[in-house]
């Protein structure tokens, strides 16, 4: 109510904004003069609105914690990224010494007998979590080649699926127009009529339904995953030259879950990169693509040779 008060509205129909709108606002990098790009915050090219620190002021208060004073919590780069693979606990980080972040298992369940481990070392294990979704450039091309060619044939699809159907509409609008004269003809009844134009509304309005279904614009495949494939193919030249907290950023986009267990990583991928991830290890780039509902990849077999990888469990 204040903020519309105070002139805050909607940038389209100048109403008030909901609470999940001005929340996903205040979350968005794009006033500090970064933006967001396949998960990984970058320096944009326009000026900024905000200065960083209030934004992370921002971001801390979003989590339900308090507006910080001059000096700010320390903030662990891979907390909140692993769980412990013996009890399932979250793995936290804690400062030694003034001067070295151990992460170990919270223990909520009780001792586990997980080990600690440094944050630097824990750095450098997680490359090895990274390199599996790495693809050479051939590969990428093939994949987004074949993806391209996916969008034509569906565009092309779509297109005859949508003269089948103005077909049928204009079948269905002829009886319609033939039965009235009929009508005024007075060679059929009122009752006839009555009942076939009701069949036939019936039967227009379902073809027009399903025109606009098939007519309604969808994202093309190959405009997301060319993306994907770019990070895929830079993915741990990436992560080397990033600082810690862009470590986490490249880390949350490709993991949906990591387990720690003394010493050894067990990563679960996000969607598709488990994909490149499979591919790597068995040299076939066909499966699953073509029944992935997010990226609608196709069924092209790529020429491509299949990368190293390390296997998981990764130890160091």
């Amino acid at each position: 109510m204040m903020a519309f008060e105070i002139g805050l509205r909607h940038c389209r129909c100048d109403r008030r904004m909901t609470k999940s709108e001005i929340h996903r606002m205040l979350k968005n990098p794009i006033y500090t003069g970064d933006f967001l790009w396949v998960g990984i915050r970058r320096k944009g090219s326009h000026k900024r609105l905000v200065s960083h620190d209030l934004f992370e002021r921002v971001q801390d208060v979003l989590k339900g914690g308090k507006p910080h004073g001059r000096y700010r919590k320390q903030q662990h780069p891979f907390m909140g990224l692993l769980t412990c693979a013996r009890c399932g606990c979250a793995m936290t980080a804690e400062r030694k010494k003034a001067k070295y972040v151990y992460y170990r298992c919270t223990g909520f369940k009780g001792a586990c007998g997980n080990a600690y481990i440094r944050e630097e070392r824990l750095a450098e294990l997680l490359v090895s979590v990274v390199t599996p979704i790495q693809i050479t450039a051939e590969i990428a091309d093939d994949i987004a080649a074949a993806l391209r060619a996916s969008d034509t044939t569906a565009a092309e699809c779509r297109t005859a699926m949508l003269t089948q159907l103005e077909q049928r509409r204009r079948v269905v609008l002829s009886k319609l127009d033939r039965g009235y004269e009929d009508l005024m003809s007075e060679r059929i009844s009122n009752e006839f009529w009555s009942r076939k134009s009701q069949e036939w509304e019936t039967d227009l309005q379902t073809v027009e339904r399903e025109i606009a279904r098939v007519a309604q614009a969808r994202p093309l495949s190959s405009t997301g995953a060319e993306k994907i494939l770019e990070l895929a193919k830079n993915a741990e030249f990436l992560y080397k030259q990033q600082n810690p907290r862009e470590q986490r950023r490249l880390l949350e986009t490709v993991l949906s879950n990591c387990t720690f267990n003394r010493g050894s990583l067990c990563p679960t991928y996000t969607s598709p990169f488990d994909l490149l991830v499979r591919g790597n290890e068995t040299g076939d780039w066909r499966r699953g693509w073509d029944s992935n509902p997010r990226a609608g990849y196709p069924t092209t077999r790529f020429r491509g040779a299949p990368v190293t990888t390390t296997s998981v469990p990764l130890r160091w």
